[in-house]
């Protein structure tokens, strides 16, 4: 719909002013015409934009819930007498509340960008720029929850399971990245898709001072 609508967009800027108030045999205006003829794709658009930003904020709301339960339950424990976290001067306590707190900034700042989707009106132009951006917007941030969650688990089972052997710790600290990388994997295609049709496609039409000829070449 973006696409379409950018495309409308810049036609009707070579076209004289006059055109775009002119009705065709039907009666119809080029804004009127095209409005009722992409009447199925903003409604397809509709849905699956809902869809997605329901998906989107089920995640973001566990990941908020889980990363506050871990803000509360604090690995290794509080010391009795000084009531401060036992681990509090270990560098892995200080990755676990940074990540921790990232997280669920970041969890709770997609939920509000995924609510605004929700309750946008989906008009037409909703799709020129508002919606595209505003789903960029939550993915990133989505993700951004993600791997601070990550990053959380696998400090705080550091600091949990730090005796003796290193092996399973460390093992288990490493074994948090592959997770990120198939997100991304998976959901390259989208962003790509959204990128283009939201940023690269308007590039296409701006004037560019390389030209492919010159004078001589007449």
């Amino acid at each position: 719909m973006c696409l379409e609508i950018i495309w409308f967009e810049e036609v009707k800027k070579i076209m004289p002013q006059s055109y775009a108030i002119m009705k065709n045999s039907d009666g119809l205006t080029a804004q009127q015409l095209f409005t009722t003829e992409h009447e199925g794709l903003r409604k397809k658009g509709e849905e699956w934009m809902k869809r997605t930003a329901e998906f989107c904020i089920l995640i973001s709301t566990v990941i908020a819930t889980a990363v506050f339960s871990a803000a509360i339950n604090i690995p290794g424990g509080i010391d009795d007498e000084t009531k401060k976290p036992n681990f509090l001067n270990q560098t892995s306590f200080l990755l676990f509340a940074i990540s921790d707190g990232a997280a669920f900034i970041s969890s709770s700042t997609a939920i509000l960008i995924f609510l605004s989707i929700l309750m946008s009106r989906y008009a037409e132009y909703d799709f020129y720029k508002s919606l595209p951006l505003k789903l960029i917007t939550g993915l990133i941030t989505l993700f951004i929850s993600i791997a601070c969650m990550m990053v959380a688990f696998g400090s705080a089972f550091f600091i949990t399971y730090n005796y003796g052997s290193r092996v399973i710790p460390d093992s288990i600290a490493v074994l948090v990245c592959p997770p990120l990388l198939l997100y991304i994997a998976l959901q390259f295609s989208l962003w790509s898709d959204i990128i283009y049709s939201t940023f690269y496609c308007r590039t296409l039409f701006r004037p560019t001072k390389r030209m492919i000829y010159t004078i001589k070449d007449i």
